[in-house]
């Protein structure tokens, strides 16, 4: 009788979702335009805490930028186009592996004698590589986003 298995995969947190739908409302923007957290979160009905905290993770990775005051909000500190998704996921998630002694060999006793370290390395090159060359303005294009907001934001922009 064969041994059923549970199906593993490479998983992104939740808040790197969040942080991606956030960026993409940011992309739509016109030019020099801000819209704060809270609008953000209401456009993907999430909390606006969470929100917040996802936007102050990015900008402290220079994803995205604020502007101060009555008027003031966030955008985006780069065009689309020159934001890797490797940027976002690192600045949500920290450094990406495939498993944890691609990042620190003393996390694993096995280092030694390891066989599929050396294939194993091809393979995480060949996943940063694929998502260091998505950049947020393809993620936005290929978006399954409503006609009203692929063709501007629904959100009240403050200018």
């Amino acid at each position: 009788m064969p041994v059923r298995r549970t199906l593993s995969m490479i998983r992104l947190s939740k808040s790197t979702d969040y942080a991606l739908m956030a960026l993409a409302d940011l992309a739509l923007l016109p030019e020099g335009q801000t819209v704060s957290a809270r609008r953000v979160a209401a456009s993907h009905n999430l909390p606006p805490e969470l929100a917040a905290k996802v936007l102050q993770g990015l900008k402290k990775s220079g994803i995205v930028e604020t502007r101060q005051g009555i008027r003031g909000g966030y955008r985006l500190a780069r065009p689309p186009e020159e934001i890797p998704i490797t940027d976002v996921i690192e600045s949500v998630e920290g450094p990406l592996a495939l498993v944890e002694c691609m990042l620190d060999d003393a996390a694993c006793s096995l280092t030694s004698t390891c066989c599929v370290r050396t294939p194993l390395t091809r393979v995480h090159e060949r996943v940063l590589a694929t998502l260091a060359d998505l950049t947020l303005a393809q993620i936005v294009a290929d978006a399954d986003l409503p006609v009203a907001r692929a063709s501007g934001p629904q959100l009240p922009v403050l200018q």
